[in-house]
C-alpha cells in the first residue's frame, strides 16, 4: 500500500482545521474520536492506493478484496457475491439491538484524470471498443476509505455496540444499478436492516462541513428513445413525405413549453434531449430520427405523471404530422428520499460532534441521480454530504477530470458517521 505524502503533516494542518466539540464528549464519543484519529493515517493512505487504482461498475475486483481483507481482520464476517463483486460486512454488537447498514459505493468513471497528484490514476480500460481513462472522479474512493474506517472504529467497541451493523460495499452506482442488483441478488436475507445511513462527497462544502437535505435529495433518472419514421425524399420537395427533423424538433420545443405550462411550479422537473440525430446530406429529407432523453423529476406520482405527458405530447405531434413513430420508455434509478424521522434523530448528534449547528448546512434537492434509493425503498434511510472541497481552492467539481478533495474529511466522515450508528443502536436497543 502507497503511503500518504507528508501525512504526519497534512493530518496537523487538517485537525487543526476541523471543529472541536463544543459540549463535553461522553466516554463512548472521546473513544471513537480517539479510534478515528488513531487509524487516519492508515486510512488516507489507503484512499490514495484505491484512487491510484479506479475499476469500473461491476468490475471493482481489486477493491472488493481489499475492502473484504479489511473486514476480515477486523473480525467481520464478510459475505461475497452480491452483483459481481459487492460484499457485506457484519458486525455483531455485544448487546440486543436492532439491524442497520451503512453503504459506500466502489466503481469509478471513465474519465482521464487531470490533476497531477502524487497518487494521480494512470489505469487505462476499453468501453465500448474504445481505451479510456479511469478516474476516482466522484468521491468513492473516500466512500469506501470512510466506511471501512467506521467499521474498525466500531469493531473496537463491539462490547458497546447493540445489535448488528451491516457495511455494504457497493459497485456499479454508476452504470449499473449496483443497489438493486445487490437486493435481487439477497444481500438481505439473513438480516433485514431498520435503517441505513451513507454519505455523498459534497463538492459544494468545505471538510469540517456537512450537508443534508430532508425529504427527496436526488432525482428520478429516467428517459426515452424516440425514433421519428419517414419515407424520405429530396429536399427540394418536402411534400412528399414526413419531415422528420422538423416533427423532431417541434417536440424538443413542446417538451420545454410542457414543463414551462403543464407542471406545477413547485415541483422541479427537468427534459434534456441531449442526442439527436438524423440524416446525411443537406438535400435529403432522412427516413428516420432519433432523439434521446434524460427526464428527472421526484417520487414515484410525479415520475407516471411525466411519463403520460411525454407519451401523449409524441404521439398527438406525431398524428399530426402523419408520422409513425416509436417510443421507448425508460424507468431508471428512483429518487433518493431521507427520511425525515430519522434525519431528526441524526442531526442532534451531529451538531454535537461536528461542534454546533455551523458545521451543518441544509441544501436543496438536486436531479442528479444516485441509486442508494433502492436501499431506502427497503427502511428508513439518510444520505449526508461529507464536505471536501480543498481549503486552498473556491470550489470542486465531480464527474471532472481536475476533481481533487481533501483528505481532512476522512476522519472526520468517520467520527461522525461511527457516532450516529452507536447513538442508533443504543437509543433502539432491545428493538428487533
Amino acid at each position: 500500500m502507497r503511503k500518504p505524502l507528508a501525512a504526519g503533516l497534512i493530518l496537523l494542518v487538517a485537525f487543526a482545521i476541523l471543529p472541536r466539540p463544543a459540549h463535553s464528549a461522553t466516554p463512548a464519543e472521546k473513544k471513537i474520536k480517539e479510534l478515528s484519529d488513531k487509524i487516519a493515517p492508515e486510512l488516507i493512505a489507503m484512499r490514495e492506493d484505491i484512487h491510484c487504482h479506479p475499476e469500473l461498475g461491476l468490475q471493482e475486483k481489486r477493491t472488493s478484496a481489499l475492502a473484504a481483507d479489511f473486514l476480515r481482520k477486523l473480525g467481520l464476517e464478510v459475505r461475497t457475491g452480491f452483483a459481481t463483486t459487492g460484499i457485506v460486512g457484519v458486525l455483531k454488537g455485544g448487546r440486543p439491538g436492532p439491524v442497520v447498514a451503512m453503504r459506500a459505493d466502489m466503481d469509478a468513471l471513465p474519465i482521464t484524470e487531470e490533476t497531477g497528484l502524487p497518487f494521480e490514476s494512470k489505469e487505462r480500460a476499453t468501453l465500448e471498443g474504445r481505451e479510456v481513462g479511469l478516474m476516482h472522479a466522484c468521491g468513492h474512493d473516500i466512500h469506501t476509505t470512510v466506511l471501512l474506517g467506521v467499521a474498525s472504529v466500531l469493531a473496537q467497541m463491539k462490547a458497546e455496540l447493540p445489535g448488528t451493523v451491516l457495511f455494504i460495499l457497493q459497485p456499479g452506482e454508476e452504470c449499473c444499478a449496483g443497489a438493486e442488483k445487490m437486493i435481487q441478488d439477497g444481500a438481505f436475507k439473513d438480516d433485514k436492516p431498520q435503517a441505513f445511513f451513507a454519505y455523498h462527497v459534497d463538492d459544494t462544502l468545505k471538510a469540517g462541513k456537512v450537508g443534508y437535505t430532508p425529504g427527496f435529495s436526488s432525482a428520478n433518472v429516467d428517459g426515452f428513445r424516440l425514433v421519428i419514421n419517414s419515407e424520405g425524399c429530396h429536399g427540394a420537395n418536402p411534400y412528399l413525405c414526413v419531415d422528420p427533423i422538423v416533427v423532431g424538433s417541434q417536440i424538443v420545443i413542446a417538451l420545454q413549453v410542457m414543463i414551462s405550462r403543464e407542471l406545477d411550479v413547485n415541483h422541479n422537473a427537468v427534459i434534456t434531449v441531449g442526442s439527436f440525430h438524423a440524416g446525411t446530406a443537406p438535400n435529403i429529407i432522412p427516413r428516420s430520427a432519433e432523439l434521446n432523453a434524460t427526464v428527472r423529476n421526484y417520487g414515484e406520482d410525479q415520475r407516471q405523471m411525466l411519463k403520460e405527458k411525454i407519451t401523449r405530447l409524441v404521439t398527438n405531434i406525431c398524428g399530426a404530422a402523419g408520422a409513425t413513430f416509436q417510443l421507448a420508455y425508460e424507468i431508471g434509478t428512483p429518487s433518493v428520499y431521507n427520511d425525515p424521522n430519522l434525519l431528526k434523530e441524526v442531526l442532534p448528534v451531529a451538531e454535537r460532534i461536528l461542534g454546533g449547528k455551523a458545521a451543518l448546512v441544509e441544501e436543496l434537492p438536486e436531479m442528479g441521480g444516485e441509486d442508494y434509493a433502492y436501499f431506502g425503498k427497503l427502511a428508513p434511510a439518510v444520505m449526508l454530504g461529507l464536505g471536501i472541497v480543498p481549503a486552498d481552492k473556491d470550489k470542486t467539481a465531480v464527474h471532472s477530470p481536475t476533481f481533487v478533495a481533501d483528505e481532512a474529511g476522512i476522519p472526520l466522515g468517520v467520527n461522525l458517521m461511527a457516532n450516529v450508528i452507536l447513538d442508533y443502536q443504543t437509543r433502539h436497543a432491545g428493538e428487533k
